[in-house]
């Protein structure tokens, strides 16, 4: 899988930019590339997060930011920004990648990646269209509270009831689901800011139709240059072809 993503770093990435939430498994760039390292938290507290993961592994942390937000970075400020399976985490993507094209110079590269859903642990659940996504952003800019927590909480309803039991199932053989009152309280309780759940779910289809939306209607000066199937996942490359930035 990580081949066809080196791949295309080789072909599109130049100078210096930033990954974010890469973690373990940060992209493989050439050399002489630059890569500043986005996490909403350091190093060391993501080697005490993670125990699971090889210590080496885990990245340097250099600029500590919601990578969603990237509201510590100047506009037009770097060549690229790399986001691999971060965007289904997103409740608001397309506020998401008008927040990475806004730090890109011109010419500059947004690679992302995301899981298809139904080679992943997501099977099951019903794909994201894109008019949900419209609506979504609508509420967020109308700081529609009430209505987005109750969105949010569906969406968490779903991943509990399909995703998480896929992974944990997998896991354990010997796994229980919760039940229906388990979960609806675990719902009630849920700090829907610090949930790390897949919000949104994606076919080639529907992401694409994202993509083309996003460059039609909401950031004119961006290019879809590819979209390429890579095992489970989609790997996108856009590029941000002028001056003017999404706000």
């Amino acid at each position: 899988m990580f081949d066809k993503r080196e791949k295309l770093a080789r072909q599109w990435l130049h100078g210096t930019g930033l990954e974010i939430g890469a973690l373990h498994r940060p992209l493989k760039v050439p050399e002489t590339v630059t890569v500043r390292y986005v996490d909403c938290v350091t190093r060391e507290q993501n080697i005490e997060k993670f125990p699971e993961l090889p210590v080496m592994d885990i990245v340097p942390v250099t600029v500590i930011d919601d990578g969603f937000e990237l509201s510590s970075i100047e506009d037009c400020s770097y060549d690229f920004v790399i986001a691999n399976h971060v965007l289904e985490h997103s409740p608001n993507p397309i506020q998401v990648l008008k927040n990475w094209v806004r730090v890109l110079r011109p010419d500059g590269i947004l690679f992302t990646t995301i899981p298809v859903a139904e080679k992943c642990f997501d099977k099951g659940r019903s794909l994201t269209t894109i008019e949900h996504l419209i609506d979504d952003h609508q509420l967020y800019m109308n700081n529609a509270e009430e209505e987005i927590l109750e969105r949010n909480k569906e969406h968490l309803r779903e991943w509990i009831n399909i995703s998480e039991r896929a992974i944990f199932e997998n896991r354990n053989p010997n796994y229980r689901h919760p039940t229906s009152e388990e979960i609806e309280r675990r719902i009630k309780n849920e700090d829907m800011s610090a949930c790390e759940m897949h919000y949104h779910t994606f076919s080639r289809t529907s992401y694409i139709e994202l993509l083309v939306y996003f460059a039609t209607t909401i950031a004119t000066f961006v290019t879809i240059e590819e979209v390429a199937e890579n095992s489970s996942e989609i790997i996108s490359i856009l590029r941000s072809n002028s001056i003017k930035q999404a706000g």
